[in-house]
């Protein structure tokens, strides 16, 4: 199959969620396809990052949009109803270049990457012919309604709920698509629920399990962990959260524990945390070599959707996982029971401790979690189950 991938961001480095999955799926596909892929740049500097495309023969056009514009562009959003964050990557540039490459080239599926992508739906040349397919990822009205729960700012939560009834009437546009895919059942369920009557289909978050391979490294007894791209909301408040009211309680009982917060760009806010019991180390250049000196990695996030990849990473190396009940909601039931699930500071604290107390924790239960992480999330596996669907919709659409 020749396939178009339109995606906001350049997929490289794969550091971020939205950056690691479309990365690896393109690469994937790239086996067996022509892939090539449809984003945008900021800056010149970018360009560089291209080359890593074409050692997997993968053909990247990139249209430049700079953050003015995606300011101008968001900030005239307010007398509309367009979700900010779409009007955030408007561009009649790439509307017209996508036009201008379907016209040009013979393409079997589009592939649209994240709900910012929708709006450049292009049924023009061969867009006309191909399978049209829009992957949300994760359900972000669920998201924005449970973080506007939690907020307690009243400015932030108006414009919260704001963003959430443009975006809640914006995913209808997925019925303009052969098939919406969504990365687990309970955001799918959230979509249905809602009358959206698209065709949906769920395309989990892989994971590189080539990469994320356990060894015999020595861990710190005493270490717990948290990681994730730190400008993203979901993940601030979650390290707050533990920081201020978990952490604590688990002193009280584990007085050498000490909490490592691990991830890019910590805000202020996250760095004033650092005393001598909570360590913020900002970008690290392997962080599955955090996760294995770790005794357990925690995900206590109170307000999110979709799946997360650090719970599918942590288990993918061993390490025990103490979440909340969103954190775990959208992944695979077969990986319930390698995860502590907790409803409270309280439980999630309890669960810490156990786990910091009892080794065998980690020798016994997560050996075989790693397995059944490798025979369900593999990138390999994923991508062939989501290269075997777009196949088949494609003969249908030709015969």
């Amino acid at each position: 199959m020749k396939i178009l991938v339109v995606t906001p961001r350049i997929p490289y480095p794969p550091f971020r969620g939205d950056k690691l999955k479309i990365y690896n799926i393109a690469k994937h596909l790239s086996k067996n396809n022509s892939v090539k892929i449809m984003t945008f740049r900021r800056s010149e500097s970018q360009l560089k990052d291209l080359a890593n495309f074409a050692k997997h023969s993968i053909e990247i056009e990139t249209v430049k949009l700079s953050l003015f514009e995606s300011l101008f562009r968001t900030a005239a959003a307010l007398f509309s109803k367009i979700p900010f964050q779409v009007a955030f990557f408007k561009s009649s540039k790439m509307k017209k270049k996508i036009g201008e490459v379907l016209e040009k080239e013979k393409f079997d599926a589009v592939y649209y990457h994240l709900i910012r992508s929708a709006q450049y739906l292009t049924k023009t040349g061969s867009g006309k012919t191909a399978l049209n397919v829009i992957d949300y990822t994760d359900a972000v009205s669920l998201y924005l309604t449970r973080f506007a729960e939690i907020e307690k700012n009243p400015f932030k939560k108006f414009f919260i709920k704001m963003e959430q009834k443009r975006i809640a009437g914006y995913e209808r546009i997925a019925e303009k698509f052969d098939t919406l895919f969504i990365c687990s059942k309970v955001d799918k369920q959230f979509l249905l629920d809602k009358g959206i009557k698209a065709k949906i289909e769920l395309l989990n978050n892989g994971i590189d399990t080539s990469y994320f391979k356990a060894d015999d490294t020595d861990y710190d007894e005493q270490r717990i962990i948290f990681t994730g791209n730190m400008p993203y909301y979901a993940n601030y408040d979650a390290a707050i959260y533990f920081a201020d009211e978990i952490f604590p309680k688990i002193l009280q009982n584990a007085p050498e524990a000490e909490f490592f917060i691990v991830g890019q760009k910590p805000p202020q806010r996250i760095k004033a945390l650092a005393s001598n019991k909570i360590s913020v180390t900002g970008f690290v250049p392997d962080i599955r070599k955090e996760y294995l000196k770790s005794a357990v990695n925690v995900a206590p996030m109170r307000f999110g959707a979709g799946t997360l990849n650090k719970v599918i990473e942590s288990i993918a190396l061993g390490v025990p996982v103490v979440a909340t009940k969103i954190a775990v909601g959208g992944l695979p039931e077969e990986l319930e029971k390698f995860i502590f699930v907790a409803g409270s500071a309280d439980e999630f604290a309890a669960h810490v401790i156990k786990i910091i107390k009892d080794p065998s924790i980690r020798t016994e239960l997560m050996e075989e979690g790693k397995k059944v992480i490798s025979d369900l999330l593999s990138w390999d596996k994923v991508v062939a189950g989501f290269e075997s669907y777009l196949s088949a919709e494609v003969q249908k659409l030709k015969s």
